[in-house]
């Protein structure tokens, strides 16, 4: 999946970077399983004998390896630095006022997600955001722990109950971003998906228009038919 959002592009380097690494470290501990093999096998069957390697072998091997680590540690701590970084909201984006970032609640619940807008709107399922605007996600959870992961744009994390994460993204491009259960919360965790739909500014204060109409529209019918003695 190409990251659509600044942060995640980081994290692809690190998945690949992790995945040369681990490459590396099975070709050079089988090329050396392989040539002790080849090195002492015409010497099966005879009398053991105790093999000693150069002098400060050891020290020379482990020092390599030192190395190595203290790179790879030094790389992944920048790579994760630049990946926390929050970015500012373009042009493009919705302009919020003091260069604060949008904030959304996002509560997981089994086995369901739902966002709750700054102005009481909320939806389930489906998140809508603005292009170009960086984004906040406050992430808590009513019951278990669920973790949201929506690729393109974030890395993943937890919605744990009473404690607040955080996710910040700024989703590039306009779409729809889908999102899959990635911790086992329950039976029904694998049914617990959601999808991120970035429109433009105007669509999503649009949008938030509708949902307080149809939210408001809900509640009158409820009281209505308490007030006519019917059910809803």
């Amino acid at each position: 999946m190409a990251p659509h959002s600044p942060g995640t592009d980081q994290i692809d380097a690190l998945f690949w970077i992790g995945f040369v690494v681990s490459t590396i470290a099975i070709v050079a501990i089988n090329a050396g399983l392989i040539y002790v093999l080849r090195r002492y096998r015409a010497g099966r069957g005879t009398e053991p004998r105790q093999e000693t390697g150069g002098r400060h072998t050891q020290l020379r091997v482990g020092a390599v390896l030192t190395i190595f680590a203290a790179a790879i540690f030094v790389v992944s701590l920048i790579y994760t630095e630049k990946a926390r970084e929050t970015p500012a909201t373009g042009p493009a984006g919705l302009q919020v006022s003091h260069s604060e970032p949008l904030r959304i609640s996002a509560t997981g619940q089994q086995w369901l997600w739902r966002y709750d807008y700054p102005d009481d709107a909320f939806s389930f399922y489906r998140l809508v955001v603005p292009v170009d605007t960086t984004v906040e996600l406050d992430l808590s959870s009513t019951d278990v722990v669920h973790t949201w992961d929506v690729p393109e744009l974030a890395g993943k994390s937890d919605a744990v109950p009473g404690k607040v994460n955080r996710v910040v993204f700024r989703a590039d491009q306009e779409g729809t971003y889908g999102g899959q259960s990635a911790t086992l919360s329950g039976q029904g965790y694998a049914a617990m998906r959601t999808e991120v739909e970035v429109v433009s500014p105007d669509a999503y204060e649009a949008f938030l228009a509708q949902q307080n109409r149809d939210i408001q529209t809900a509640q009158d019918r409820v009281v209505s038919l308490i007030a006519s003695g019917n059910e809803p």
